[in-house]
């Protein structure tokens, strides 16, 4: 038996015979286990994880290094063979289609008489250099996000999926191939599937030759074709369709509507009179959410163009989730971000709120090292000049100023200057906890996403920042998702993995499992961790 079989094997058993304990204690017992000691490879291998999970939690190896391991593939077997499907709480549609399915379908597109025309926008979008597209290899290179790639670029690089998407056919095909992919691939048997129902836009980077002809019928009602279908072969797969709207004030077709208000509202009588005319989609078409970059949306006048019409969309029923906390100039910001989308458009969700999670006295702390240090190099303000901007400077206005020249600092204007930032961050993270025990108080629930927030913000320097456990910790109602996973380079389960490894101490495989499956009766989990132990042995 090969080693990976050999210790998803013996990790099946051990979990089930502990009732799932946390990571680094599985580990523990696992170099002591009799069985083990009579296998040397499965013990090195053991060994050496250990070693690298000690190393990469003082920031001496990659979380890479973990997931590439024997034993990370091990428990990924594990988890891709749990008998209750994973719930994704967040996917987007343009980005979990891979370049099995657009090449195909891209293929037609460019062979076809408008090759010009796709050709122009693509290298408008991904540069001359993405030229010619010959194969799904092609297409796989720019769908997936680079290393050093962050939201903006993220959001230019779905474009390819939609230029295949601009059919009834199209998206029922994706559906399907999507559904398909997640639960023999990661065991995913539920999705929140986010989707753009309306692309008109002014932006020409953002429009989709051929996209007039589709109607928002043709959109809705071709994904709920598609996963009906999928259903038919798994009776028990689930899927919420929510559609979502792209708040930027500029995200609408000028040349139709006087302003984003008239689109918006024009979109909400579209989706009621959508679900009047098919009653078949009420019970999966039951919520909708914003997307889109806020980097400059935060303020209370920002969020009232769209407020009248989730009034409406709530009258019909329909609950409110809403992408907040994501991305932000400052993080005071991006904590009012998520006050204001809870105070005026009454979101029952936020989905990914990664400046709630943020320790403000580490991070504004952190940020002042890296200004002096620059300060003393005479280096001007760079990337943090809008947190420093944020700050109360009264009376300290010359210090301001030198910071923004790069003009060097005495050691008693460095010491004034870390008194700012000290009251700064305890404001900020008097706010946020303000905020945080008022989530949990209203029962909301906050979607996690460990890839996303990692690759896309800059905001965490490594994978185990992230506040998930936390947030866990402080009672919050949690989900997990994927956002984009063939964009990310990520899948569910790998989801799952990084989120024990950034904390191997406290989070319980079982509070995992109970997190991301949504079953909460532990004595039922164990039940089932036993008969996972009962096939292992057969």
């Amino acid at each position: 038996m090969l080693l990976v079989s050999r210790l998803t094997k013996f990790f099946t058993q051990l979990i089930s015979e502990t009732s799932g304990l946390s990571l680094a204690d599985t580990l523990s017992l696992a170099a002591h286990a009799p069985q083990i000691a009579a296998d040397a490879e499965a013990a090195h291998a053991i060994r050496e994880f250990r070693e690298l999970l000690g190393r990469f939690r003082v920031d001496a190896a990659p979380i890479e290094s973990l997931l590439d391991h024997d034993v990370a593939h091990a428990l990924a077997a594990f988890f891709r063979a749990f008998p209750i499907p994973f719930r994704d709480e967040h996917i987007h549609l343009t980005g979990s289609l891979d370049a099995d399915f657009i090449w195909p379908r891209l293929a037609k597109l460019l062979d076809g008489p408008q090759r010009a025309l796709y050709e122009s926008k693509i290298a408008e979008v991904y540069g001359p250099d993405a030229l010619p597209i010959e194969s799904a290899a092609d297409v796989n290179r720019l769908i997936r996000l680079g290393d050093d790639d962050r939201f903006d670029r993220y959001l230019k690089i779905l474009y390819l999926a939609k230029l295949v998407l601009t059919s009834r056919n199209a998206h029922r095909e994706a559906a399907y191939h999507m559904a398909s992919r997640l639960y023999r691939g990661a065991n995913v048997g539920s999705i929140r599937l986010k989707f753009t129902l309306f692309r008109e836009t002014s932006d020409s980077s953002e429009q989709i030759p051929g996209i007039n002809e589709l109607t928002a019928e043709d959109v809705m009602l071709g994904l709920y074709e598609g996963f009906r279908a999928f259903q038919e072969e798994v009776p028990a797969f689930h899927f919420i369709l929510s559609p979502s709207f792209r708040k930027e004030p500029g995200f609408y077709d000028a040349t139709r509507y006087p302003s984003k208000r008239a689109s918006f509202d024009d979109q909400v009588r579209q989706i009621i009179a959508l679900l009047k005319q098919h009653p078949e989609l009420r019970d999966v078409v039951t919520e909708v959410d914003t997307v889109g970059n806020e980097r400059g949306f935060y303020r209370k006048a920002h969020f009232q163009e769209m407020r009248v019409g989730f009034r409406k969309l709530q009258a019909y029923g329909f609950r409110t989730r809403s992408h907040h906390g994501e991305t932000w100039n400052t993080l005071r910001q991006g904590i009012q971000a998520v006050d204001n989308a809870m105070n005026i458009w009454y979101v029952d969700a936020i989905e990914h709120g990664l400046s709630l999670g943020i320790n403000p006295n580490f991070y504004f702390h952190r940020m002042l090292q890296r200004v002096l240090i620059a300060n003393r190099n005479g280096d001007p303000l760079g990337r943090e000049r809008d947190e420093i901007l944020d700050m109360d400077w009264t009376g300290r206005d010359q210090i301001l100023d030198k910071l923004l020249r790069g003009q060097p600092l005495t050691d008693g204007e460095a010491t004034l200057a870390t008194k700012t930032k000290f009251h700064h961050a305890r404001e900020v993270e008097h706010y946020q906890h303000d905020v945080l025990n008022r989530m949990i108080d209203k029962r909301l629930t906050l979607v996690s996403l460990p890839s996303s927030n990692k690759k896309l913000t800059g905001a965490l320097s490594d994978y185990k920042d992230h506040p998930f456990s936390w947030w866990e910790k402080k009672g919050l109602r949690l989900g997990v998702g994927t956002d984009n996973d063939v964009t990310l380079n990520t899948n569910f389960i790998r989801e799952m993995l990084i989120l024990l490894l950034t904390d191997p101490l406290e989070l319980k495989i079982t509070k995992l499992l109970i997190v991301t499956t949504g079953e909460s009766r532990r004595s039922h989990l164990s039940h089932l961790l036993w008969q996972m132990r009962k096939a292992s042995e057969a």
